[in-house]
């Protein structure tokens, strides 16, 4: 759509250009030299950054895309650049850099760190006598005809008067409530009938 001087709209985001209309297969035949990254797993954070700084030292001025590969390009990210020297110049940093084969981030919780948080929840539970009561409050609910999340809700309640710190309340109730079923079934017969 022309402007008034009859020159296309275009709408700055960032350091990028995009033109009001232009799909990603115009994009890429705009900018059709490309540099690959071959890589299916994310990076870190401080990788993305640097990538992403990469390309906009290289691209300048002018335009540039970051895509995720599919069909011939699967598993690649895949970079478009408007001159082959462009494109030349981010192949030449992404394989002197080795970019492709750092570490991936650490995803979640180790097996050692999940099994001390939970030691340290039943050390809590046990050591301040809270694990009755918390275990009590989810029997009582259940023998009351409340649905098993209404009776966690009902043991985190508890858990939280007790002194627990509101980020690690569902996860004492959670390890409370399954060694009491290993440990003391006495106390959840009423709570399944």
């Amino acid at each position: 759509m022309p402007g008034l001087s009859g020159v296309p709209i275009v709408f700055y985001l960032g350091a990028m250009v995009r033109r009001r209309g232009e799909t990603i297969e115009g994009r890429k035949r705009r900018l059709p030299y490309v540099a690959k990254i071959k890589r299916d797993d994310p990076f870190r954070p401080e990788d993305e950054r640097e990538i992403q700084a990469a390309c906009r030292r290289i691209a300048g001025a002018s335009d540039h895309v970051a895509l995720a590969g599919w069909r011939e390009d699967a598993g690649y990210r895949v970079f478009h650049f408007a001159t082959w020297a462009k494109a030349r110049a981010m192949q030449h940093w992404i394989d002197r850099t080795g970019i492709a084969h750092r570490p991936m981030p650490k995803l979640g919780l180790s097996i050692e760190e999940l099994a001390e948080i939970e030691r340290e929840a039943l050390a809590w539970g046990l050591n301040t006598g809270a694990a009755s009561p918390i275990v009590r409050a989810f029997a009582d609910a259940r023998a009351r005809g409340d649905e098993e999340l209404t009776a966690f809700n009902a043991a985190c309640d508890v858990a939280k008067v007790l002194g627990r710190p509101t980020g690690l309340v569902q996860g004492t109730v959670r390890v409370l409530l399954g060694w009491a079923r290993e440990q003391k079934p006495e106390w959840l017969a009423r709570a399944y009938f």
